[in-house]
């Protein structure tokens, strides 16, 4: 029973763990593929890791944008072949930027979710964890994707070769596609939430304090809610403060991500609009690109809008606490909360675009307008 044990517990010390289910899924899934470095590694462990982690994105992502480039220039001038390997192309080219993300801002990232895991953790408050387990609740080709390989692929072993790989691309990409969304999704919710905390905290600024006669607090009451009021001030700044590493973190990638998006509805609607096929499944697949470029800007747009509504209801809730009661070197320190909570935070792409619904209504407009300048072209 003992060996079990011990057996059990280095599996388990193995398997990342975390308070928010997405982000313990995504970073188990990750760190298998070598994107993410577990903390019990060693030295030596993570040069291998880092190495395996590396000759995946290489084969699986790099070598895949390079045969759709080549076949992009082989094919250049007939626009419904373009666009039919732009598609693929530009989810390639969006998948690249958020792994490189991942990469190269690991460090800033997993600060984060170690930082906000430590507050989610030690919230003890009946309402606190209410509002935690609400968050914990959010031209025609002889294979499937167009591409121009560097050595015959229409003869064995190059055909084999090239089927293998696109169907390791197809399956992976997908894969990492949505682990990837959901992890960065899950580190943008758990601001969300913190900033939810400190609402609560502020909400609750005078909770089990008596009022007297007079309707106001005594000196002993003034040092308590003092204390409270400092602590929620911390808890607002370190969420603030989270909230703008996460979008300095993201920043490049989602203007990427937007980019990429705004091409792949345009050409699939354009493939949609031009192909005569009575195909359904082929029909049934670019409808599924469309919806799931859709949906992917859509999931950003409404983190962004979230996340700023989040940090503007701590206005709110310094309204909703009992204000009238205290003294006025509190109400002044209130104030300031309010007038700091009318700057929200938000999520942006590239520095200039915010990104919120409206910014995703306006985003849908502009791939229609592109696509509709794309069939004019092409009639």
């Amino acid at each position: 029973m003992k060996a079990y044990q011990t057996h059990f517990d280095v599996a388990m010390a193995f398997f990342i763990r975390n308070k928010m289910l997405g982000l313990t899924i995504t970073l188990n899934t990750l760190s298998w593929a070598g994107l993410i470095m577990r903390d019990q590694y060693t030295k030596t462990q993570r040069i291998i890791v880092r190495v395996y982690g590396w000759l995946v994105f290489l084969y699986l992502f790099v070598a895949a944008t390079y045969v759709q480039i080549a076949d992009l220039i082989d094919i250049w001038g007939d626009l419904d072949l373009m666009a039919e390997t732009s598609l693929l192309l530009f989810m390639e080219l969006a998948v690249i930027s958020k792994i490189l993300t991942l990469i190269f801002k690991y460090d800033k990232i997993m600060e984060i979710i170690n930082g906000t895991e430590d507050i989610l953790c030690s919230e003890n408050r009946l309402e606190g964890q209410k509002i935690i387990a609400r968050f914990l609740g959010e031209h025609s080709s002889t294979f499937f994707i167009r591409a121009k390989y560097p050595f015959n692929e229409l003869k064995s072993p190059g055909y084999e070769f090239a089927l293998i790989h696109q169907c390791m691309m197809m399956v992976f990409t997908g894969y990492f596609e949505f682990n990837i969304n959901i992890f960065f999704a899950s580190v943008v919710a758990g601001c969300r939430c913190r900033l939810k905390l400190v609402a609560l905290s502020l909400r609750n600024i005078c909770i089990n304090i008596p009022v007297n006669k007079k309707n106001l607090i005594t000196p002993e009451e003034e040092k308590l809610i003092t204390e409270r009021l400092h602590c929620a001030i911390s808890q607002h700044k370190y969420a603030l403060d989270a909230a703008e590493d996460v979008k300095h973190c993201l920043s490049e990638v989602l203007l990427v991500q937007l980019t990429v998006s705004i091409v792949i509805i345009c050409t699939t609607a354009y493939q949609m609009a031009v192909n005569k096929s009575t195909d359904t499944i082929q029909k049934l697949s670019m409808a599924g690109y469309l919806l799931g470029a859709s949906f992917e800007v859509f999931l950003f747009c409404f983190q962004g809008q979230s996340l700023s509504n989040a940090s503007e209801d701590i206005a709110d809730a310094v309204y909703e606490c009992p204000w009238y009661t205290l003294t006025q070197p509190l109400k002044r320190t209130l104030l300031i909360i309010m007038m700091r909570a009318q700057s929200p935070a938000i999520l942006t792409a590239g520095g200039f675009v915010t990104l919120d619904i409206t910014e995703y209504m306006a985003i849908m407009k502009a791939s229609y307008s592109f696509f509709t300048v794309l069939q004019q072209v092409s009639e």
